[in-house]
């Protein structure tokens, strides 16, 4: 069993069986003052999908972390345990097609086999599906068990608009956190409306995973793939990617063949978590995936007394 980092064990759970939880984290006021310093840093509102963890200025991203650790470390007291720290940043959506982020899983960064690692998305205006809501595919974590990195092409890429039709829309007020496993498929739509959509991040993981990066070569058309250990730090100073990182250790190089993963497969991982969580029903042969309606639940228990 993976190490719990949640002190709430009904919080573990929901987590170790979907991937993800939403919790109240901060206040509107602390969420504010978040904000405030992301403009004081950002005089110009980024385009796009921007995230401050590119910027090679580390003490530009050690400003970020340090500010947002004031208002955080109660809270991640108070909340887990047994964990560390891996770094904040910017988040920042502007209005525009351009903002959309498709179908993904963020990086293998820890030994998945023993571990876990997240991200606790906290968002600094109300989000909903008009300006670019986080959307996730529950229980998407135990889908696949292949490395990830920005380097190493996906393995279900003929399948985005499968993935993305069964996506839940995650709502959320200023303030709530939205806690992922790095391994969950998940994305957002675009910004519709006419203000940005900001959000900061903050990772964590098991105190005694050894932070890992995967790396393959772009211009390599073998299946070789290294393997580095990096410190704690990782995610503060990485900023070159797709680049081969400059720091680290590397530490193993394997043949990793990357095979696509068919979209019956994609099927059968989506109809299990369906049926988990009771959303779907069946006509003939045919499966269609739904929310089910309370009369609907009704009309079942009367079939089978009647």
């Amino acid at each position: 069993m993976k190490p719990s980092i949640f002190k709430d064990t009904a919080l573990q759970t929901q987590f170790d069986r979907d991937g993800y939880v939403v919790m109240d984290f901060i206040t509107r006021e602390q969420a504010d003052k978040i904000s405030k310093k992301f403009h004081d840093l950002h005089p110009d509102l980024p385009k796009g999908f921007y995230s401050a963890a590119y910027n090679p200025d580390e003490q530009f991203k050690e400003e970020i972390f340090a500010y947002t650790e004031k208002i955080f470390q109660p809270v991640l007291d108070k909340n887990f345990e047994n964990f560390k720290k891996l770094g904040s940043t910017f988040l920042c959506k502007s209005p525009g097609e351009e903002g959309r982020k498709g179908v993904h899983q963020d990086w293998t960064v820890v030994d998945e086999s023993k571990f876990y690692s997240c991200t606790i998305w906290v968002p600094l205006v109300d989000t909903n599906e008009e300006n670019g809501t986080i959307r996730v595919i529950p229980g998407s974590h135990l889908f696949f068990d292949h490395y990830r990195s920005n380097n190493i092409p996906i393995t279900y890429k003929d399948s985005i608009d499968l993935l993305w039709n069964n996506m839940d829309s995650i709502s959320m007020k200023v303030g709530q956190a939205f806690i992922l496993n790095h391994a969950v498929i998940h994305g957002s739509s675009p910004n519709t409306t006419n203000k940005e959509r900001l959000v900061v991040a903050y990772g964590i993981a098991p105190k005694e995973a050894k932070l890992l990066f995967y790396y393959k070569n772009p211009g390599d058309n073998t299946d070789k793939i290294e393997k580095f250990e990096m410190p704690d730090d990782f995610f503060q100073r990485y900023y070159n990617a797709p680049e081969r990182p400059l720091f680290g250790n590397a530490v193993d190089e394997f043949n990793y063949a990357i095979k696509a993963t068919d979209a019956t497969t994609i099927h059968q991982h989506l109809r299990k978590e369906k049926i988990k969580r009771g959303r779907f029903a069946e006509s003939n042969d045919t499966v269609v995936f739904e929310k089910p309606s309370p009369l609907k639940i009704i009309q079942k228990i009367l079939n089978k007394i009647f």
